[in-house]
Protein backbone atom coordinates (compact mmCIF):
# COMPACT_ATOMS: atom_id res chain seq x y z
CA UNK A 1 0.00 0.00 0.00
CA UNK A 2 1.36 3.27 -0.77
CA UNK A 3 1.92 6.54 1.28
CA UNK A 4 -0.82 8.24 -0.48
CA UNK A 5 -3.66 5.09 -0.68
CA UNK A 6 -7.02 5.97 0.92
CA UNK A 7 -7.59 3.34 3.49
CA UNK A 8 -11.48 3.03 3.02
CA UNK A 9 -14.51 1.42 5.15
CA UNK A 10 -17.90 0.43 3.76
CA UNK A 11 -20.86 0.53 6.14
CA UNK A 12 -24.50 -0.82 5.26
CA UNK A 13 -26.17 -3.55 5.38
CA UNK A 14 -26.81 -4.96 1.58
CA UNK A 15 -24.40 -7.06 0.61
CA UNK A 16 -25.32 -5.82 -2.93
CA UNK A 17 -24.14 -2.51 -2.10
CA UNK A 18 -20.95 -3.65 -0.42
CA UNK A 19 -20.58 -5.89 -3.91
CA UNK A 20 -21.42 -2.75 -5.79
CA UNK A 21 -18.89 -0.72 -4.42
CA UNK A 22 -16.25 -3.54 -4.65
CA UNK A 23 -16.87 -3.49 -8.21
CA UNK A 24 -15.89 0.53 -8.75
CA UNK A 25 -13.17 0.15 -6.77
CA UNK A 26 -11.53 -2.69 -8.93
CA UNK A 27 -8.53 -0.68 -10.72
CA UNK A 28 -8.29 1.93 -8.43
CA UNK A 29 -4.86 1.69 -6.91
CA UNK A 30 -5.01 4.99 -4.40
CA UNK A 31 -8.06 3.14 -2.52
CA UNK A 32 -7.61 0.08 0.07
CA UNK A 33 -10.89 -1.05 0.79
CA UNK A 34 -10.01 -2.33 4.72
CA UNK A 35 -12.77 -3.43 5.92
CA UNK A 36 -16.62 -3.35 5.88
CA UNK A 37 -19.58 -3.25 8.60
CA UNK A 38 -23.52 -3.75 8.96
CA UNK A 39 -24.64 -1.98 11.83
CA UNK A 40 -23.49 1.42 13.52
CA UNK A 41 -22.28 -0.33 16.69
CA UNK A 42 -19.59 -2.63 14.13
CA UNK A 43 -18.68 0.62 12.13
CA UNK A 44 -17.87 2.07 15.73
CA UNK A 45 -15.59 -0.87 16.64
CA UNK A 46 -14.36 -1.11 13.13
CA UNK A 47 -13.56 2.65 13.08
CA UNK A 48 -11.28 1.98 16.33
CA UNK A 49 -9.79 -0.89 15.12
CA UNK A 50 -8.71 -0.55 11.59
CA UNK A 51 -8.98 3.38 11.49
CA UNK A 52 -9.74 4.33 8.09
CA UNK A 53 -9.36 7.35 6.36
CA UNK A 54 -12.47 7.40 4.79
CA UNK A 55 -15.92 6.14 5.35
CA UNK A 56 -19.09 5.33 3.26
CA UNK A 57 -21.76 5.44 5.78
CA UNK A 58 -25.57 4.25 4.85
CA UNK A 59 -28.48 6.05 6.72
CA UNK A 60 -30.79 3.79 7.39
CA UNK A 61 -29.02 0.69 9.30
CA UNK A 62 -30.23 -1.94 11.66
CA UNK A 63 -29.36 -0.46 15.02
CA UNK A 64 -28.67 3.41 15.03
CA UNK A 65 -28.68 5.24 12.19
CA UNK A 66 -25.88 6.74 9.57
CA UNK A 67 -26.05 10.19 11.20
CA UNK A 68 -25.64 8.99 14.36
CA UNK A 69 -22.40 6.95 13.59
CA UNK A 70 -20.86 10.02 12.13
CA UNK A 71 -21.48 12.25 15.10
CA UNK A 72 -20.18 9.40 17.62
CA UNK A 73 -17.38 9.01 15.26
CA UNK A 74 -16.43 12.83 15.66
CA UNK A 75 -17.46 12.97 19.55
CA UNK A 76 -14.18 10.45 19.86
CA UNK A 77 -11.11 11.62 20.30
CA UNK A 78 -9.91 8.37 18.70
CA UNK A 79 -11.80 8.62 15.74
CA UNK A 80 -12.52 12.22 14.89
CA UNK A 81 -10.23 12.20 12.26
CA UNK A 82 -11.95 9.63 10.19
CA UNK A 83 -13.69 11.53 7.20
CA UNK A 84 -17.50 10.25 6.68
CA UNK A 85 -19.58 10.19 3.88
CA UNK A 86 -23.32 9.42 3.90
CA UNK A 87 -24.37 7.33 0.82
CA UNK A 88 -28.01 7.15 0.66
CA UNK A 89 -31.23 6.26 -1.76
CA UNK A 90 -32.63 9.67 0.53
CA UNK A 91 -33.01 12.45 -1.72
CA UNK A 92 -33.86 14.69 1.43
CA UNK A 93 -32.19 17.94 2.15
CA UNK A 94 -33.46 17.68 5.87
CA UNK A 95 -31.43 14.30 6.41
CA UNK A 96 -28.28 15.87 4.77
CA UNK A 97 -28.25 19.14 6.40
CA UNK A 98 -28.28 16.79 9.63
CA UNK A 99 -25.76 14.91 8.31
CA UNK A 100 -23.11 17.74 7.41
CA UNK A 101 -24.10 19.41 11.00
CA UNK A 102 -23.08 15.98 12.43
CA UNK A 103 -19.69 15.88 10.28
CA UNK A 104 -20.17 13.91 7.57
CA UNK A 105 -17.76 15.45 4.71
CA UNK A 106 -19.86 13.72 1.86
CA UNK A 107 -23.90 13.53 0.95
CA UNK A 108 -23.85 11.64 -2.21
CA UNK A 109 -27.00 9.26 -3.53
CA UNK A 110 -26.64 5.83 -4.30
CA UNK A 111 -27.70 6.24 -8.04
CA UNK A 112 -24.81 8.18 -8.33
CA UNK A 113 -22.48 7.19 -11.06
CA UNK A 114 -18.71 5.24 -10.69
CA UNK A 115 -16.93 8.84 -11.30
CA UNK A 116 -18.95 10.86 -8.76
CA UNK A 117 -18.50 8.05 -6.13
CA UNK A 118 -14.77 8.63 -6.47
CA UNK A 119 -14.81 11.88 -6.08
CA UNK A 120 -16.30 12.07 -3.23
CA UNK A 121 -14.23 9.47 -2.10
CA UNK A 122 -11.15 11.38 -2.79
CA UNK A 123 -12.37 14.53 -2.22
CA UNK A 124 -13.13 13.69 1.39
CA UNK A 125 -9.58 12.00 1.85
CA UNK A 126 -8.82 15.30 0.77
CA UNK A 127 -10.84 17.24 3.43
CA UNK A 128 -12.91 18.71 0.59
CA UNK A 129 -16.68 18.39 1.22
CA UNK A 130 -18.81 16.73 -1.54
CA UNK A 131 -22.77 17.09 -1.51
CA UNK A 132 -24.97 15.71 -4.50
CA UNK A 133 -25.84 18.35 -6.68
CA UNK A 134 -29.55 17.35 -6.47
CA UNK A 135 -28.97 18.05 -2.41
CA UNK A 136 -27.74 21.71 -3.29
CA UNK A 137 -30.01 22.33 -6.05
CA UNK A 138 -32.56 21.85 -3.51
CA UNK A 139 -31.27 24.18 -0.69
CA UNK A 140 -30.75 26.65 -3.06
CA UNK A 141 -33.94 26.81 -4.58
CA UNK A 142 -35.52 26.80 -0.87
CA UNK A 143 -33.08 29.49 0.35
CA UNK A 144 -33.34 31.25 -2.95
CA UNK A 145 -36.17 31.41 -4.90
CA UNK A 146 -36.09 31.61 -8.65
CA UNK A 147 -37.43 35.17 -8.53
CA UNK A 148 -34.53 36.71 -6.05
CA UNK A 149 -31.76 34.48 -7.70
CA UNK A 150 -29.01 36.67 -9.19
CA UNK A 151 -25.50 35.62 -9.64
CA UNK A 152 -22.17 36.74 -8.37
CA UNK A 153 -18.27 35.65 -8.77
CA UNK A 154 -18.44 35.52 -5.36
CA UNK A 155 -19.93 36.85 -2.10
CA UNK A 156 -20.11 40.58 -1.71
CA UNK A 157 -19.55 42.91 1.26
CA UNK A 158 -23.06 42.80 2.01
CA UNK A 159 -23.43 38.91 2.67
CA UNK A 160 -20.01 39.05 4.77
CA UNK A 161 -19.01 42.13 5.71
CA UNK A 162 -16.59 40.93 8.39
CA UNK A 163 -14.29 38.88 5.43
CA UNK A 164 -11.31 40.84 3.46
CA UNK A 165 -11.98 40.57 -0.83
CA UNK A 166 -9.65 38.22 -1.12
CA UNK A 167 -10.81 36.26 2.01
CA UNK A 168 -14.66 35.96 -0.23
CA UNK A 169 -13.09 34.72 -3.08
CA UNK A 170 -11.17 31.87 -1.22
CA UNK A 171 -14.29 31.34 0.33
CA UNK A 172 -16.03 31.44 -3.16
CA UNK A 173 -13.46 28.47 -3.93
CA UNK A 174 -14.03 26.64 -1.25
CA UNK A 175 -17.69 26.12 -2.05
CA UNK A 176 -17.06 25.34 -5.65
CA UNK A 177 -14.60 22.08 -3.86
CA UNK A 178 -11.65 23.06 -4.86
CA UNK A 179 -8.87 21.68 -2.45
CA UNK A 180 -5.94 23.41 -0.91
CA UNK A 181 -3.74 22.89 -3.64
CA UNK A 182 -5.59 23.84 -6.24
CA UNK A 183 -6.93 27.35 -4.48
CA UNK A 184 -3.27 27.97 -4.52
CA UNK A 185 -2.66 27.19 -8.29
CA UNK A 186 -5.67 29.16 -9.15
CA UNK A 187 -5.16 32.54 -7.08
CA UNK A 188 -1.29 31.73 -7.65
CA UNK A 189 -0.65 31.88 -3.90
CA UNK A 190 1.52 29.57 -1.87
CA UNK A 191 -0.49 26.77 0.08
CA UNK A 192 0.51 28.37 2.99
CA UNK A 193 -0.77 31.41 2.41
CA UNK A 194 -4.12 29.50 1.61
CA UNK A 195 -4.20 27.71 4.90
CA UNK A 196 -3.44 31.44 6.40
CA UNK A 197 -6.89 32.81 4.53
CA UNK A 198 -9.03 29.52 5.32
CA UNK A 199 -7.75 29.93 9.01
CA UNK A 200 -9.06 33.56 9.20
CA UNK A 201 -12.71 32.93 7.10
CA UNK A 202 -13.53 29.88 9.69
CA UNK A 203 -12.31 31.79 12.69
CA UNK A 204 -14.44 35.26 11.37
CA UNK A 205 -17.30 33.35 10.59
CA UNK A 206 -17.52 31.15 13.99
CA UNK A 207 -17.05 27.56 11.87
CA UNK A 208 -14.54 24.58 12.10
CA UNK A 209 -14.79 22.84 8.83
CA UNK A 210 -15.06 22.85 5.09
CA UNK A 211 -18.69 21.65 5.13
CA UNK A 212 -19.96 24.09 7.82
CA UNK A 213 -18.52 26.70 5.06
CA UNK A 214 -20.41 25.53 2.37
CA UNK A 215 -23.30 25.61 4.47
CA UNK A 216 -22.56 29.23 5.15
CA UNK A 217 -21.77 30.54 1.85
CA UNK A 218 -25.17 29.19 0.54
CA UNK A 219 -27.05 30.70 2.83
CA UNK A 220 -25.31 34.06 2.23
CA UNK A 221 -24.33 33.65 -0.88
CA UNK A 222 -26.84 35.49 -3.74
CA UNK A 223 -27.44 32.87 -6.71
Amino acid sequence: MGQNTIRLAIVDDHEIVRLGIHRVLEGEDNIMLVGEAETGKEALAMAHKLKPQVMLVDVKLPDISGIEVVQRLKNDSDTCGVQAIILTVFDDLEIAVEAIRAGAIGYILKDCGKEQLLQAINSAADGVPLVSSAITKKLVNILYPKSAQQTAPFPGKEEMPQLTDREREVMHLVTKGYSNKALAKELDISISTVKTHIRNIFRKLGIEDRAQAIIQAIKSERF
